[in-house]
């Protein structure tokens, strides 16, 4: 069922919305972060009551909202729908306690890959013959969790706004932008702790655009043989 999200007892009347932190057809998880508000004493992050879908949202950048202003319609799963799944674990510890020994060599194989995990820096791709844009939204905060192709900020130049996805999965360890700074192709966005299998994966999806040209002859020679 869908539910209206509002603005909670800010305590300072109004409050102005300088970063949102979701987008339709966003997936959150309760107490996860909706957007910052900015009031004349301080800025405060509005978190989630709980989770679901985001359906639609209700404000944007710049807008002023008081307590019980309309955030966005999240749509939510029935209470009924996780009280199967409580249930189903109480049948199965005594299956997993035969399985344990065996499993035990299978979980030790994982162990090593955290020690893997590397920081990739995630830099504006090409964004054509414009120079420089505007960032007007910054999607993703320090600790995120993001996944391949998610969107990390919007920029906007005179000719058109562009989302820029992350070239991989990982977390989010530090930002070096911020809103209404003006970046151009090659500037460092944010850095991005990956695991090393997604290491190695996200160096070509970084230099995808580049040589997004490159299979093109190979796929003429094709017909050639």
């Amino acid at each position: 069922m869908s539910e209206l999200i509002r603005v909670p007892d800010i305590g300072s009347g109004e409050g102005e919305v300088i970063e949102l932190f979701v987008k339709v057809g966003d997936r959150i998880e309760a107490e996860q972060s909706i957007l910052t508000l900015e009031s004349d004493k301080a800025s405060m992050e509005v978190p989630a009551p709980k989770a679901g879908i985001v359906k639609s949202l209700k404000v944007k950048l710049g807008d002023r909202l008081k307590e019980g202003d309309e955030l966005l319609e999240l749509e939510v799963e029935g209470d009924a729908a996780p009280a199967p799944a409580a249930d189903a674990p109480a049948a199965a510890p005594a299956a997993k306690a035969e399985a344990a020994p065996a499993a035990a060599p299978a979980a030790a194989a994982p162990a090593a890959a955290p020690a893997a995990a590397s920081v990739q820096q995630v830099h504006v791709p090409d964004i054509g013959s414009s120079g420089k844009a505007q960032i007007i939204e910054i999607q993703v905060k320090v600790g995120d969790t993001v996944e391949a192709d998610q969107s990390l900020i919007t920029l906007e130049s005179d000719k058109a706004s562009m989302e820029i996805p992350s070239p991989a999965a990982g977390v989010v360890k530090s930002i070096s932008v911020k809103l209404n700074d003006e970046v151009g192709t090659g500037d460092l966005i944010l850095d991005l702790e990956v695991a090393g299998a997604a290491a190695g994966a996200a160096a070509p999806a970084a230099a995808a655009p580049a040589q997004a040209a490159a299979p093109a002859p190979a796929a003429a020679a094709a017909p050639a043989a």
